[in-house]
């Protein structure tokens, strides 16, 4: 459930027939943030222009705006959202990146601000030890967890103790981490070794897609939409997954997962590995589309055979058990 889908309970809680604004809003959940972020109220009338209508017949409507005796105002509707996450950027390694790594690491955020306010609003987003202007800043991770008197926090961490399966908490704390030079793993994990040290209750746990980090993006933004869809949408975690997941990504696992596919053929003492034509059905789990798979088993020296040719290939050849391939002598 979002911030619109709460906006919308309450609205239909007053019996509303239809929701107008004074402001050209192109979405429900757009005018949802404004009023949570307090610049506008919710009021008894109609103004400006119709964006939802709840029955066929506006005869209770209210619009969007400001007045001074408001229905539904962002007092009242952050009462109904209190559960709603935080979700943390740590920047504390901000200074340990390149020039280039500083400049996504940036764009990353602002691009997180972007998935949080399709489910929530800009206060829900919390940036600590580097002010981008994005979100609400905080010196330290630390001092706003205690600040908020959270009993305890999720860290996500590719090497995270347990797995990423849906576990609640009101504060999510991602490390603000671009690895493009270099090699920066493990630095996810010192964030949550510092937070234990200065007292933070730590829970570590890692987005995994079937057994493994690999095709899980790593960008901050769709680190982001994943957790949220997965808390706040009721998504299964390899659905938010594969919704989020570039076709380069979904690549990288295609990669380690193809090997196993293979059928090995000796050809007239020419070794060649050969991928069934239908197996890229067995990947839809993955987001990868037919260019991608070809592209991939090309890059691999493997090859895309029909299913029948295949077939007829192994029905008449004879199998090397201790070279673990077929050995075929050519058409008959």
């Amino acid at each position: 459930m979002r911030l619109k889908d709460v906006f919308l309970e309450a609205l239909k809680e007053m019996d509303v027939d239809c929701i107008s604004t004074e402001k050209r809003e192109d979405s429900l959940q757009s005018v949802a943030r404004n009023v949570i972020m307090g610049k506008a109220n919710v009021c008894r009338g109609i103004k400006g222009e119709i964006v939802l209508k709840l029955r066929e017949n506006c005869e209770k409507p209210v619009y969007v705006g400001k007045c001074e005796n408001p229905v539904l105002s962002r007092e009242t509707l952050l009462e109904r959202v209190k559960d709603f996450p935080y979700v943390v950027i740590d920047c504390s390694f901000y200074d340990l990146h390149t020039e280039k790594e500083k400049k996504k690491l940036k764009l990353q955020i602002q691009q997180s601000l972007g998935v949080v306010r399709r489910f929530m609003w800009d206060e829900r987003l919390v940036v600590t030890h580097r002010d981008f202007g994005v979100g609400v800043f905080y010196p330290s991770t630390e001092d706003f967890v205690k600040d908020m008197g959270f009993e305890e926090v999720i860290l996500l961490d590719p090497n995270g103790e347990e797995v990423f399966k849906g576990q609640r908490s009101m504060c999510y704390v991602i490390g603000g981490i671009v690895d493009k030079v270099g090699n920066k793993r493990g630095w996810t994990s010192k964030i949550g070794e510092r937070l234990r040290r200065n007292g933070v209750n730590v829970r570590s746990v890692r987005i995994e897609l079937r057994g493994d980090v690999i095709g899980v993006p790593d960008r901050l933004n769709t680190i982001v939409e994943i957790l949220l869809r997965v808390v706040l949408d009721g998504e299964d975690v390899e659905s938010a997954i594969r919704a989020v997941q570039p076709p380069l990504v979904a690549k990288w696992r295609l990669r380690k997962e193809l090997p196993k596919r293979t059928v090995r053929i000796d050809v007239k003492g020419r070794p060649f590995r050969v991928v069934r034509k239908s197996e890229i059905k067995n990947f839809d789990w993955l987001n990868v589309r037919p260019k991608d798979f070809y592209e991939v088993c090309s890059e691999l020296r493997y090859l895309v055979l029909d299913d029948d040719w295949l077939e007829y290939v192994l029905k008449n050849s004879k199998f090397d058990e201790v070279k673990n391939r077929y050995i075929f002598d050519g058409f008959s």
